[in-house]
């Protein structure tokens, strides 16, 4: 059975809001994550599901959120998603948040691989995988996620961290949402309280328990790039842009 969306019902949790107590880019993508899931579970390819009947699984390779209209505490929302396409070793799946009256309160795009859990590698979509999935060619954010970067020379460093057991997900690695958590911390305290409202997230490598990494900051064609690198400052486990 397929279906061209899928609309999940939902609220604003308390967890969701950030320090101006709205909703925040984090719990934006904590909801989408979860839509995503669900939308999965509808055409029997849940999680859990996948790994068990075919030994493959979705990991997230990167993020576009817009942010819209400001939401509080408890306002319901729907939010619809949708795979709008898929090819030989990935899926884009996009993402429309709407309040009760229908107004925009976020939009996002976020681009999947297709992870064999036995090897640890990039796998094929098979047709009896594709088959679940009904595609619709619509985009909720103009543009595509970022696919390279770098830091510039004068990149400066302003955070380290160690993964630590609560980061990680059903798949061993810190989850997605925390990269975005991390990131914003990396941010100089000038440029925090900025109308950042636009994210796009590059994920390059894992990082799991016990890794310790750097975050370098600069401003690159006028957007708010976070690089996140292993503890020699060598590898590139993450990009972000913040921008308006």
């Amino acid at each position: 059975m397929t279906m061209q969306y899928y609309d999940y019902e939902t609220k604003v949790q308390y967890s969701d809001l950030g320090e101006d107590g709205f909703l925040s880019q984090v719990g934006t993508l904590r909801l989408m994550q979860e839509a995503a899931c669900e939308a999965s579970a509808s055409v029997d390819c849940a999680p859990g599901r996948l790994i068990e009947r075919m030994g493959v699984g979705w990991i997230l390779c990167g993020w576009k959120l817009k942010m819209g209209k400001k939401v509080a505490w408890g306002e319901p929302l729907t939010v619809r998603t949708w795979p709008r396409r898929m090819d030989i070793h990935f899926s884009d799946r996009d993402f429309l948040v709407t309040d009760a009256a229908g107004e925009t309160v976020a939009a996002a795009t976020s681009r999947w691989l297709l992870l064999d859990v036995h090897t640890g590698r990039v796998t094929r979509v098979t047709e009896e995988l594709a088959a679940h999935y009904e595609i619709w060619d619509h985009k909720a954010v103009e543009g595509e996620i970022p696919t390279g970067g770098r830091s510039p020379e004068d990149a400066r460093e302003t955070f380290a961290y160690t993964a630590l057991g609560r980061d990680l997900d059903t798949f061993h690695h810190v989850n997605n949402l925390h990269y975005l958590e991390l990131g914003r911390e990396a941010l100089p305290e000038e440029v925090r309280p900025l109308p950042l409202s636009t994210v796009e997230i590059l994920y390059k490598r894992q990082i799991k328990r016990g890794e310790r990494v750097r975050f370098f900051y600069a401003l690159v064609d006028g957007k708010h790039q976070v690089e996140i690198r292993d503890d020699e400052g060598k590898k590139t486990h993450a990009l972000l842009w913040f921008y308006e």
